[in-house]
């Protein structure tokens, strides 16, 4: 038995409409995406949970005045947001390592502050640098990028989940850094 799902066009029109079913429906459709993405991030369940249950809360502050053309990547990137909040937070406190924050340093030379307008702004065009590139690249490539840099999983998972060793990831992930950063400089980026 197949369950039936609402289309995203409406369950975004539920929450232009204010209507609680389009957490409830957001929920049934990807409440264990979301649960999984926040679990490979912090590797804790009561804490996933929560970045799940704010996830909800993040879709219904923003929709409307945003309406996102991808919704399940649109919700993705609000827990995402939310979990590594939660690690870095919890690192600063010294309740986790920092190891474990460990994918987001090797991007760290790619990223500007963003604490002002000016490093908002220069974010927003250096993720549309990163996402053209990401688009021109091979199919695996991008895929070790995004379990990397964007999922957080681990190197040795993603050569397991590939079929392939440890160090070929490793090498495939310098040689992106390297192609990305020359692009950067190219865009004249400045890091």
């Amino acid at each position: 038995m197949t369950t039936e799902y609402l289309s995203d066009e409406k369950i975004i029109s539920l929450f232009w409409q204010r209507c609680e079913t389009a957490i409830t429906e957001t929920d049934r459709k990807y409440g264990n995406y979301l649960l999984s993405i926040a679990y490979h991030i912090l590797k804790n369940e009561a804490d996933s949970e929560e970045c799940q249950n704010d996830t909800y809360l993040g879709a219904w502050n923003s929709i409307p005045p945003q309406k996102p053309d991808m919704f399940a990547a649109y919700l993705a990137k609000i827990t995402r947001r939310l979990a590594i909040n939660r690690l870095t937070s919890d690192a600063r406190q010294k309740r986790i390592p920092l190891s474990k924050i460990e994918p987001l340093s090797d991007l760290e030379s790619f990223l500007p502050d963003s604490s002002n307008v000016e490093g908002e702004m220069e974010a927003k065009r250096i993720a549309g640098i990163i996402s053209s590139y990401l688009r021109g690249i091979k199919k695996r490539r991008r895929y070790i990028f995004l379990c990397r840099y964007f999922a957080l999983y681990p190197i040795a998972e993603i050569a397991a989940r590939l079929g392939v060793s440890s160090s070929t990831v490793k090498k495939d992930l310098a040689k992106i850094r390297k192609e990305l950063g020359e692009i950067l400089k190219n865009e004249e980026v400045i890091l």
